[in-house]
C-alpha cells in the first residue's frame, strides 16, 4: 500500500474518530449528567522509551484503586459510545494491531491502558506524539524553530483541560483515582497543577544512552509500517533520525529545567529507569508512598512477585547507536548536563 493511500486512510480514521466524539460529547450532556470526580490524580511522564509504559500498566493492573484509560476510551471517550459499543467488545479485543506497533516493541491492543497522547492526537492532532510521527519528517531552518515547532505541538492548556473531561468519563460510576500517563505533560506541569492541585506528578529518567537509540528504533519500526520508511532517500531519513534526537535532547534540557525550578520543589518526584529495573520493590514502595496509596497484601505480592521477575528479564528490542549514526561521546557530551544533575 503506498503513503499516500495509508496517509489518507488515517486522516479518516481521524475524522471518524473526531466527528464521534462531538456527537456523543453531545449526546452525553442529554442523557449523563453525573460524570466521575477525579481527586488526587497521579500523573506519569517521561521521554518516549522512558518505562512510562511498564510502570503506568503495572499500577492499572495491580492497584484496584487506580484507574488508568486504554487505548479504546481514548479514541471513543464519550459515556454514550461506551454504552452503544458495549456489544461489539468481543469483536474488539480480537482485532490486532500489530501491523503498527511491532509487540516486542510495544505490546498495543484496545484494551491495554495507553498513553494519553493518544486522546490528544485524535482530538487536536497535536502533541509529542503527533510531532514525532509527522513533525520530525520537516526541514527547519534552525535547532530554535525545530524547538518551537515542539513547544507549539506540546504546550498547550487545552491538552489537560481535555484530559480532565474524558478521565471524569472514565471514572464514571466508579470511585477510583485517576492515573495518567504522557509524554507532552512534561510541557505542561504549570497547568496540570493548576487544573488539578493535589496532584502527584512522577517524573520517569532513563540514561540518553539508552532511551534516545530505544525511541529511534520503535519509531524506524512504526513509520515502515506507516509510510515505507525504508523507500525513502537516504538524506531523508538522516534528517528524521536527527530531528528525533534535536527533540530528545531539547525534552531532556526542559525536564533538567524543572528540577532547577524552586516552584517545582517537592511537586515531582523523580524515579530512574534503572531504578525501576534493578531496585523494583523499593522503587515502587517510594513511589506508592508519594502518591499515598495503601501496602494492601495483594498489591505487596504483586510488587514482589514482579521484583522476582526483574532481575532475569530480558527484551526482544535490540538496537544500536551506529544504526543511528550516533555515539556515545557525541551523547556523553550534548546531554552532560542530565548525567552532572542526575
Amino acid at each position: 500500500m503506498s503513503k499516500l493511500i495509508k496517509l489518507v486512510l488515517l486522516k479518516i480514521v481521524r475524522f471518524f474518530v473526531l466527528g464521534t466524539i462531538f456527537l456523543t460529547f453531545f449526546l452525553d450532556k442529554i442523557f449523563f449528567y453525573n460524570k466521575g470526580k477525579i481527586e488526587k490524580p497521579i500523573f506519569i511522564i517521561g521521554h518516549l522509551r522512558s518505562g512510562t509504559t511498564f510502570l503506568h500498566r503495572f499500577m492499572c493492573d495491580n492497584f484496584m484503586d487506580l484507574k488508568g484509560m486504554m487505548l479504546i476510551d481514548m479514541l471513543l471517550p464519550a459515556i454514550t459510545t461506551r454504552k452503544l459499543l458495549k456489544p461489539l467488545v468481543p469483536l474488539l479485543k480480537r482485532m490486532s494491531l500489530d501491523k503498527v506497533y511491532d509487540p516486542r516493541i510495544h505490546e498495543t491492543n484496545f484494551f491495554l491502558p495507553e498513553t494519553d497522547d493518544i486522546a490528544i492526537h485524535f482530538r487536536y492532532a497535536e502533541g509529542i506524539l503527533s510531532w514525532v510521527y509527522f513533525g520530525s519528517w520537516q526541514k527547519y531552518p534552525s535547532t530554535t524553530d525545530l524547538e518551537q515547532s515542539i513547544r507549539n505541538a506540546a504546550e498547550k492548556e487545552k491538552f489537560i483541560h481535555y484530559l480532565r473531561k474524558i478521565h471524569e468519563n472514565n471514572m464514571y460510576q466508579c470511585s477510583k483515582r485517576m492515573v495518567s500517563k504522557s509524554f507532552f505533560g512534561i510541557f505542561n506541569i504549570e497547568t496540570i497543577l493548576e487544573v488539578f492541585p493535589v496532584a502527584k506528578i512522577v517524573v520517569l529518567l532513563r540514561d540518553p544512552l539508552e532511551a534516545i537509540p530505544s525511541l529511534m528504533s520503535l519509531e524506524k519500526s512504526v513509520q515502515s509500517n506507516l509510510y515505507d520508511f525504508d523507500r525513502q532517500d537516504e538524506n531523508t531519513k538522516a534528517r528524521f533520525f536527527e530531528n528525533l534526537y534535536a527533540m530528545s535532547l531539547f525534552y531532556y534540557k526542559h525536564l533538567d529545567a524543572l528540577f532547577s525550578n524552586e516552584k517545582f520543589k517537592g511537586k515531582l518526584q523523580l524515579v530512574t529507569y534503572n531504578e525501576l529495573k534493578n531496585d523494583f520493590k523499593c522503587t515502587m514502595l517510594r513511589i506508592m508512598d508519594y502518591c499515598e496509596l495503601e501496602r494492601h497484601p495483594d498489591i505487596l505480592h504483586a510488587i514482589d512477585m514482579q521484583d522476582n521477575k526483574q532481575s532475569s528479564f530480558k527484551t526482544e528490542h535490540k538496537y544500536f547507536l551506529e544504526d543511528f549514526s550516533l555515539s556515545k561521546k557525541q551523547i556523553l557530551q550534548d546531554f552532560d548536563f542530565i548525567y552532572s544533575r542526575f
